[in-house]
């Protein structure tokens, strides 16, 4: 699964189903391992569900330094509407987008692949 700024997430090896009609259902949201390499977050506990990772807004594999910086440039402009920046996807960047990312980049998410 790719997403416009999010961590490149694969299915666990084996994990993938098709319906009838040849259309791959899969769930990556109730077990961390659900994904290749275990590599993504715990979001809620109750239920308990997982999420893939955002911040890639360079879409280069790591969130690092470069998206927090265009993160940071884009809410010191004040910038708005469905922008890469919006980590979050409430329409504006800013220090809550920049605080995801800033997480992520602290804890060297990048994306695992088989």
């Amino acid at each position: 699964m790719k997403h416009r700024n999010s961590i490149e997430t694969w299915s666990k090896a084996g994990g993938e189903a098709y319906s009838t009609v040849n259309t791959l259902n899969y769930s990556f949201i109730n077990s961390a391992a659900s994904a290749f390499g275990s590599n993504q977050v715990q979001v809620d506990a109750s239920p308990l569900r997982f999420a893939i990772y955002s911040g890639d807004v360079t879409q280069d594999g790591t969130v690092d330094a470069t998206d927090l910086s265009l993160i940071d440039n884009d809410a010191s402009n004040f910038l708005t509407g469905y922008l890469v920046t919006d980590l979050n996807g409430d329409r504006f960047t800013d220090g809550s987008d920049y605080l995801i990312a800033d997480n992520n980049a602290y804890n060297f998410i990048s994306a695992i692949r088989p």
